[in-house]
């Protein structure tokens, strides 16, 4: 497993579910996803999990598919 979903409860009781990521260097390390795409601006927590697992396939390796139209 490559990739996972953990829901994080702040003090004040703010529920977000986060997109994790093995670490890019440290194989052994979950890092929050936007750790290893550089960009503070990759949006990797979510308020629901249906969200966060709709948009999990954005984390997982998963490829777009392309198809030569004319």
């Amino acid at each position: 497993m490559k990739t996972r979903i953990v829901k994080r409860v702040g003090v004040d009781g703010h529920t977000q579910f986060i997109i994790q990521q093995k670490h890019s260097l440290f194989r052994w390390w979950w890092v929050d996803a936007w750790i290893n795409s550089g960009s503070v601006w990759c949006q990797d927590d979510f308020g629901t999990l249906e969200e966060a697992k709709k948009n999990l396939c954005y984390f997982d390796g998963s490829k777009c598919v392309e198809t030569v139209m004319s």
